[in-house]
């Protein structure tokens, strides 16, 4: 090899070799995002109850199992994955209170995961089941209207799809914007953290786009969003991503915390000691800019029984 081939050689090396090179921030994790490591803890619960209680004739023997909650006019409006009922609570969570009913019908799991509310001109509830099949091999998350008193309208797929590997980690929260005169639907897949803005199009919500967040997370089991503040829960980290919708892109801007929810002891005691207690947090809402209302899944065999006491509950929590 003569000396231009070698040098040319060594240029092309040293090209090769930048274009691999990384920098202070990258990171092995999915996405080249960095781990969620908290920095702050939630403040409370200021108010907390298991679901049951709050409704004449159940036991703690009838399961509850809450995936998304929606905060409106002093009330918490919740779905359940194993329920077609949706659940219409008072604020005070006042236990055995004939203010808190249930609407719809329907028997069976639903698959519900997620609730939010379009105030637009003729203002409705849009509830999203996780996946279903949609044909002999794909299976699509679908979105249900109902009118402003909770009465069943109709359902539209998204065209977002899933296969029989990760169906049952698709969309598992959504979130109503309103931008340029135009509705939006803001979903979180589970098993990505994937945020996908969804349209509606004729009897389909398409995709717009799509973006991450900041963090990674285990799981990702709702979103929420209060003017431009944005909230992102995980119910096997028991954290809370809250960060900034921009103005006019689909994406986070600006500063972000994530927090924990409150430790506690083994015997479901907050504050008492450094277990994780919010193991199943699967809903949440904004209440007002600094207070949130979230609502918890089924703790699973598997999971320590110390998690059993904040399962199937909702709670109130300040954030600092």
């Amino acid at each position: 090899m003569n000396q231009n081939k070698l040098l040319k050689f060594i240029m092309l090396i040293i090209v090769l070799n930048s274009c691999k090179r990384t920098t202070p921030n990258d990171t092995n994790v999915s996405n080249n995002q960095p781990l969620a490591v908290a920095s702050k803890t939630l403040v409370g619960p200021l108010l907390e109850c298991k679901v049951y209680k709050l409704f004449n004739g159940y036991s703690s023997s009838d399961d509850f199992e809450a995936s998304g909650v929606f905060a409106k006019d002093g009330e918490f409006n919740l779905v359940f994955d194993n329920r077609y009922k949706i659940g219409k609570i008072n604020k005070a969570l006042i236990q055995n209170s004939s203010l808190n009913i249930f609407i719809g019908s329907g028997s069976g799991s639903s698959n519900f995961e997620g609730i939010t509310f379009d105030p637009y001109n003729t203002p409705n509830w849009y509830v999203v089941e996780e996946s279903v099949k949609n044909g002999n091999v794909a299976y699509n998350p679908r979105i249900r209207e109902y009118d402003k008193t909770l009465n069943y309208q109709s359902s539209q797929w998204c065209d977002y799809n899933f296969n029989s590997t990760n169906n049952n980690k698709a969309f598992e929260g959504v979130a109503y914007v309103r931008r340029n005169n135009q509705d939006y639907i803001l979903s979180i897949v589970e098993g990505t953290g994937k945020i996908v803005v969804n349209q509606q199009n004729g009897n389909i919500w398409k995709v717009i786009t799509e973006f991450s967040l900041p963090v990674t997370f285990k799981d990702y089991s709702d979103i929420a969003i209060f003017g431009n503040k944005l909230a992102v829960t995980s119910q096997e980290d028991a954290q809370i991503w809250i960060g900034n919708l921009h103005q006019t892109l689909w994406t986070y801007t600006g500063s972000w915390t994530v927090y924990d929810f409150p430790k506690g002891d083994k015997n479901g005691t907050v504050g008492a000691g450094n277990l994780t207690l919010y193991g199943n947090i699967e809903g949440v809402s904004f209440i007002n800019d600094s207070t949130i209302v979230t609502c918890s899944d089924k703790a699973s065999s598997s999971q320590p029984s110390y998690q059993n006491y904040k399962d199937q509950s909702v709670q109130i929590f300040r954030i600092r």
